[in-house]
Parts: C-alpha cells; structure tokens; sequence
C-alpha cells in the first residue's frame, strides 16, 4: 500500500483507534540539546512558548519562522533577553514554512508550531514527513477531517507529539481524575463549561488597506480563501473570523473540557447540537454560543451531558461597556457573561463564585469545579471535601512546564502527556461544536465516531472540512 493510500486508511479510522500516549523513536540523543524550530513568532509564540524553550537547557533553537518580519524581529529580541551571550542573528529566519522545511528538514529535531488556527495542520504534517516532533498550539487542527489526518500522519512519522492545552500539566486536572475515579461524586451526568472569553465582532471589519512592507500577507493567508490585508485581522483579531480562527470554544474548549474528557473518559459523543446562538457581524463568530454534546455510556461510567456556554447574555452590544479593559477587547466583563443557569443557581445556592471560566461536574453525592487551566480543584458543598478520603496520587505528575513536557519526551523520556493520540479525540469535540455553530441549524446532529460522519444529515459533513488554496493542501 502506498504511502498516501496507508495514510487515508488510517485517518478514516482514527475514531476506533487506542488513545495511549505515544514513543520518541528517532529521537535526538539526550546527551545533546534538541534542534528546535518556532513556527509562528506571534503573541503565544513569542511570550508563551520561546521562553520555555530557551530557558529548558535542554533545546537550541535553530529558527524563526513567520511571514511577518516584525515578529521575527521581536522573536530576536525575546530570545536575546533569555539568552543573553548568544548570538540572536545567527538564528535561521523564514517567512514560509514551506521553504524552511525544503532548507532546513535535515537540521531540525522538533518544531513548535504557534500560527493561527487555520495554519496548524500543514506545518506539522510536512514536520511528520520529515520525521520531526511537533507541539502545536491548541485547537491542533481546524476541522475535523483534518485532525484525523495530523494524528494519522504523525503516527505514521513515528513523532512526538503534543498540543498546547497547558492546563493538561497542572496538578489540580490529576487530582480531578483521581477524585472523580475514586468515586467522590458518584456517577458523573451533568457537565457545565463556560468561559468570559467572546471571540466575534459586533462591527464589521473596516476597509482592506495597504500590505505592511515586511508582511507576506499570501504566506499569512495560506491555505484559506484570499483576500486582502485588514488590520482587523493581523496581528491578533483573525481569532473572531471565520476561515482564520475557530470560535471562541475553538479558543478555549480544549482547555476547559479537557480535564472533563480525562476524568470522565468521555471518548466520541453520539451527538452535538447548537441550542442557543447570537450572530455577530457578517463573517464574525457568534456573540453567543450554547452547545450541548451527549456521550453514551462507558463500561460502567453513566451517559453524560455535557454543556459550554460562551458570550454575552441578552442583547447586549459587545463594545467598550462590556469588555473588559486593557485586553484585546475579546473578555467579557462577569456581571455581561453568558453563564449557565445550572451554575447561577449554584453560586447562589451555596453562596459560592466559581469563577469566570471553569467547568463544573454534577454527580449523585456532590460536585466538583475545574479552573480554567486546570490548576486547582473545589468541592461543592465544601464540606464535601472533609467528608471524602483524598485518594492517593495515581498518576504521574509533570516536571516542568508543558513545553518541558514535549521537549523531554523527544529526547526519549515518557510520552508526551497531552500527545495527539490523547488530544486527537478531545478537539474533536470542540471542532465538532463548530462544526454545529457553522451548520447553525440548531438540530441535534447525531455522530458516528468510528467513521467520523454525522449520521442522518448528510449535509451537515461538508462542516468537518475545508477547501484549501492550491499550494497549501495536505496531499
């Protein structure tokens, strides 16, 4: 079977596979630093991800890739602040991925990939090609098609892999698993996710204007439709657009569902439904979103109904009386937010505030409350913890930072904690919610994990995939 063929075969079946972690094979020796790449030179790139790397002592950076020039620029700048005697400039500098990978694949052991959203699939599929790791920056693909194809691929490369929802590093998501499998709350069929984050527009984009002389904007483009420079878009506000960024639960769904699907062992929905939505401006995501997704039962685990809410309630407008101040105007003030009712009547209840972004598991004798990051865990009521044995430490616990993580697996440690044969099947649940939001019909569409269809609404597939600009395809 050809390579193409074998990659096809294995993408369409992703939905059955085994979601245990993978192996470096290949990896560099661990007595020499790994060759890394940062593809993407942007906010998260530059002042997230760059410092850990560097920081590590365990990785050399080799390369700077972003079709924005002042990134780059800015890239230098970071790296020379972390490492001072080193020598910025001597650091390779690209603009298109695709050429870095033509000049640079023999030099590079692994590449952190930190693009918009709709530029996380080819980058790390020509990185698995080349037999290089990759962690990509959450959510690790756009659509659903093509995140069965990353995960195919990888395991094909033989890579580490891992995506960026941190929170999957943080004590607080461990302790919720052994909580909940420890039997704290019993069985486990109502969760709640919401978060303060609106990633939309009530106004439309102003007029296109001239390109910025050191941005190659049909690099920045890649594989979505064209059209022309906005500033609207680039550096940061491509997330509220449709083609370039993924909704708001496309922002922030993998971290908060995550500890959820762990603990929980959610698995593949049987369904998704769009049950409330509030449009934005033409193009924008939407102002408000409420999705529900149903899980069957799992062995002796319960059916479970799972809710994310996001946006403004009411009719609000989405302006400078709503969010709040000194962000990139996409956090929305609590006393505004879109919060669950079920979480309303909770706080007030108990006289409790559970926080602006979070996730709330109902069981038969209590509930437990997620952060957003998954950093620290509440019993509702709070006497609920005294009453339960804290039940002993069961899963291994991460040294270092999440990019730490990757970085250790590459050069041959234990697997990557939130590699994609775990990660994989979570974003599918968020990209199947904008896969909802984008057949925006408001009908429960019913799922069929093993063949990665919706089952009676055949035009609603056309939602789990993309076309891609000639050049910039997965072929």
């Amino acid at each position: 079977m050809k390579r193409r063929e074998f990659i096809k075969s294995v993408a369409a079946g992703v939905g059955g596979l085994s979601v245990a972690g993978t192996r470096a094979l290949g990896a560099a020796a661990a007595d020499k630093p790994l060759r890394v790449a940062l593809i993407g030179c942007g906010d998260r790139g530059c002042h997230a991800l760059l410092p850990n790397i560097v920081t590590s002592g365990m990785a050399e950076v080799v390369a700077f890739v972003d079709p924005d020039g002042r990134a780059v620029a800015r890239a230098r700048g970071c790296f020379k602040k972390y490492r001072p005697e080193a020598n910025a400039e001597a650091v390779a500098a690209f603009a298109d991925y695709r050429d870095f990978y033509k000049q640079m694949a023999g030099g590079v052991d692994a590449v952190f990939i930190a693009t918009p959203n709709h530029q996380h699939g080819l980058p790390a599929v020509l990185a698995f090609r080349n037999g290089i790791h990759a962690y990509v920056e959450k959510p690790m693909a756009y659509t659903v098609e093509e995140g069965r194809r990353m995960l195919a691929e990888a395991r094909a490369g033989r890579v580490v892999t891992q995506m960026g929802q941190h929170g999957h590093s943080n004590e607080g998501a461990r302790r919720l698993c052994e909580y909940v499998w420890a039997g704290a709350v019993g069985q486990v069929t109502e969760v709640y996710c919401w978060t303060d984050r609106v990633n939309a527009r009530e106004q439309p984009l102003a007029q296109d204007s001239a390109c910025p002389k050191d941005l190659d904007w049909d690099t920045w483009i890649g594989p979505a439709a064209w059209r022309g420079f906005n500033r609207g878009l680039h550096p940061v506000g491509w997330y509220s657009w449709r083609g370039f960024g993924s909704a708001t639960i496309g922002n922030m769904g993998n971290h908060i569902i995550d500890p959820v699907f762990w603990a929980l062992k959610l698995g593949s929905p049987e369904s998704v439904q769009l049950a409330d939505f509030r449009s934005g401006a033409e193009g924008s995501w939407g102002l408000r979103d409420h999705i529900v997704w149903k899980f069957p039962k799992r062995g002796d685990l319960a059916p479970v109904e799972m809710h994310w809410y996001d946006g403004l309630k009411g009719d609000l407008h989405w302006d400078d009386s709503t969010w709040t101040p000194g962000t990139y105007k996409y956090i929305v003030k609590k006393e505004h937010q879109n919060l669950p009712p079920k979480v309303v009547e909770i706080e007030k209840k108990y006289g409790v505030d559970l926080g602006r972004c979070a996730a709330i598991l109902i069981g038969e004798k209590g509930i437990l409350c997620i952060s957003v990051f998954g950093e620290s865990l509440r019993f509702v009521p709070d006497s609920l913890r005294s009453a339960v044995p804290p039940p002993p430490k069961t899963i291994p616990r991460i040294r270092g930072s999440h990019q730490v993580d990757f970085m250790r697996a590459c050069l041959g440690g234990s697997a990557a904690c939130a590699n994609f044969d775990y990660s994989q099947p979570l974003n599918e649940i968020v990209l199947l919610g904008v896969a909802a939001i984008e057949e925006g019909s408001g009908k429960r569409l019913d799922w069929d994990g093993k063949t990665g269809r919706f089952t009676h609404d055949a035009a609603a597939n056309k939602f789990l995939s993309r076309p891609n600009r000639e050049g910039w395809g997965l072929s």
